[in-house]
């Protein structure tokens, strides 16, 4: 799943950056990952360390993919959260998935429509659930065994429906941000690659985007809140003196 470069021009950029002491912006890979919201902190830590822990051969892979017949004979229940931590060995693949996924995961979970704590974290769970059950109707009876991809792709596509007019530079071209996911799309066809993963994302995204926006909107129906337990705990976890609205 190699993607394009891809450069991001919108409002959530246009924030002055830290200064140090000696007034010179500070860009260092540290200042950086500090710098990223809480959730997506977390995420790519996870993600990296369980990678290196399977380059290292100190874990399993077989342990943490999704396989339905194992959470339902076995009980092993993990796998439905485990299966979107793992996106292959260390490769340019998994470069550009880490790219993708700090990039659109720290822009959503400062978008205004997360600025409740708590509200990121069960969009998460919602499109991870999602996943394991789509996942489940297209890949009878086991499900797909890695669900990463999928799940950046749909933090993605649900990015390109909350900031639908930001620009982005796309081999040179000038795209918006709701015809993002569908250039992508396209690409992965020209290169001969799989597109599956990219559609499995884009369809968890896009149940989520018509039931949490669309169906309110137009019958006047919350069919997704944030469950108060979840706000209770990240309450502890929000940034003094306000919620999103900005980007990374």
């Amino acid at each position: 799943w190699l993607k394009p470069f891809v450069l991001l021009r919108s409002k959530s950029q246009l924030r002055p950056r830290q200064l140090g002491l000696d007034g010179a912006m500070e860009n260092t890979p540290e200042q950086w990952y500090k710098n990223l919201p809480i959730l997506t902190r977390i995420g790519l830590t996870v993600i990296f360390g369980v990678t290196v822990l399977v380059q290292l051969e100190i874990l399993n892979p077989m342990l943490i993919y999704l396989n339905w017949p194992l959470v339902i004979n076995k009980l092993q229940v993990w796998r439905l959260l485990t299966s979107v931590f793992f996106f292959g060995k260390f490769s340019f693949q998994f470069l550009f998935q880490l790219y993708f996924f700090s990039s659109f995961s720290s822009k959503l979970e400062n978008n205004e429509i997360f600025a409740q704590p708590g509200d990121y974290l069960f969009f998460l769970l919602c499109q991870i659930l999602l996943l394991d059950v789509l996942s489940l109707v297209l890949a009878w009876p086991s499900g797909y065994p890695m669900l990463g991809p999928a799940l950046v792709f749909a933090i993605l596509y649900y990015w390109s429906r909350r900031e639908p007019y930001a620009s982005l530079n796309f081999f040179s071209f000038t795209i918006k941000g709701y015809q993002f996911p569908f250039a992508l799309i396209f690409f992965q066809l020209l290169i001969g690659g799989n597109i599956w993963m990219d559609l499995l994302g884009l369809a968890s995204g896009h149940i989520y985007y018509f039931l949490k926006e669309v169906v309110p909107a137009e019958y006047g129906y919350t069919m997704i809140k944030t469950p108060a337990f979840l706000v209770n705990f990240m309450s502890q976890y929000a940034p003094r003196g306000g919620g999103g609205g900005g980007g990374a």
